[in-house]
């Protein structure tokens, strides 16, 4: 006798199948029923037409689109057109407490395996059948609902400048970062599909930010057409804000790898380097030239690399270290997606510096000499 294995990912279809799973459930019982596995569902819209894609939670440990879905679906929400959702990395969302991983140590990045090939692993299989489901019909637009370990202002992250996917972004917030070197995420494989961006919602764990989510859900459900009304001409003024400052990625600051490091004003004896806590304060405004960012032990080097697109170190054009092991700034940066947390700075990296393209935010910022 054999015995059949479930399926990579749970799907449900219609409203009735959706109600009966969030019934008498809280958030976290969700989870729970779901019991590990992610989980595709489908709505139909009020009028017909291509789909629409949401997909929250990849991170397992950013709650704010999951919380703020689930909101909007107990409330009876209803979408203009039909409605795929996706329900990303559950056990990372379940297994060392709620929310507690973004990925576990067993998992790749649910947001890294999306059109990779081959699809050796189990995500990587689960992302293939996914990708193959909402892209058997027409897909008209897709967001993937996310949050910073800093202090970050709402902004839409846009991987494919096409005139189409920054109207969606402006749809969605009045910041729009264009950001195109994100190997292997949801919204890079549906490039050449339809519109797609990362919407970035601030902090996991603030109520405040669920409340971001909700609005930029509700927006994007009920849009005739995924670009912003009103405009004034140019297509940058929408229902998120008035008008929308554009910005791009142009530097990845990462800790070197060797360095061992912490969040502190002061350099112990166990550490390499302290990176002074609080900058994240900065994200999409300034930090000014001079501004100390860290201690390292005196007469060592930068213990920091700034990678430009090519994988250049570039550090010595941004950073200096004093007699006493004081770094600073040599020039004044837009930092971006600035973190606080020690395992996302080795997991991924410190923040990325990011050059003004106008909008609302004034004229261009020309590319940095180096």
């Amino acid at each position: 006798m054999t015995t059949s294995k479930p399926a990579l990912f749970h799907r449900l279809e219609g409203r009735q199948a959706i109600a009966d799973l969030l019934a008498g459930r809280t958030d976290t019982d969700v989870l729970e029923v779901l019991d590990g596995r992610p989980a595709l569902l489908h709505l139909e819209g009020d009028e017909p037409g291509p789909h629409r894609l949401i997909s929250v939670l990849l991170h397992g440990n950013e709650d704010s689109g999951y919380r703020a879905l689930l909101d909007w679906l107990r409330s009876g929400g209803r979408s203009l057109r039909p409605l795929w959702l996706f329900i990303g990395n559950v056990r990372a969302a379940t297994q060392n407490g709620w929310f507690g991983d973004r990925f576990l140590d067993d998992q790749e990045d649910f947001n890294r395996v999306w059109g990779i090939e081959p699809a050796t692993t189990r995500m990587r299989i689960c992302a293939a059948q996914v990708l193959d489901i909402i892209t058997a019909q027409p897909l008209e637009g897709a967001i993937d609902i996310h949050n910073n370990t800093g202090d970050n202002p709402m902004y839409a992250i846009i991987p494919d400048p096409t005139a189409a996917t920054r109207s969606l972004a402006a749809l969605i917030s009045r910041i729009g970062l264009i950001w195109g070197t994100q190997d292997n995420t949801l919204m890079q494989a549906l490039e050449g599909v339809c519109p797609a961006v990362a919407v970035e919602c601030g902090r996991a764990g603030v109520a405040a930010h669920v409340s971001w989510a909700r609005r930029a859900i509700e927006v994007f459900m009920q849009a005739e057409e995924l670009r912003p009304p009103d405009t004034s001409g140019d297509g940058w003024s929408g229902p998120m804000g008035e008008g929308q400052r554009l910005l791009e990625v142009r530097f990845r600051v990462e800790v070197r790898r060797e360095v061992a490091f912490e969040f502190a004003q002061e350099l112990s004896e166990a550490h390499d380097l302290s990176i002074t806590p609080g900058l994240d304060a900065a994200n999409f405004g300034r930090l000014h030239a001079g501004t100390r960012v860290g201690i390292t032990v005196p007469g060592g080097d930068i213990p920091f690399v700034v990678l430009d697109d090519t994988g250049v170190d570039c550090a010595p054009a941004f950073l200096q270290v004093d007699g006493e092991g004081s770094i600073t700034l040599t020039r004044d940066v837009i930092p971006a997606m600035m973190t606080r947390s020690a395992e996302q700075t080795r997991r991924d990296c410190l923040f990325y510096i990011v050059a003004d393209l106008g909008g609302t935010a004034g004229e261009p910022e020309p590319r940095l000499p180096l």
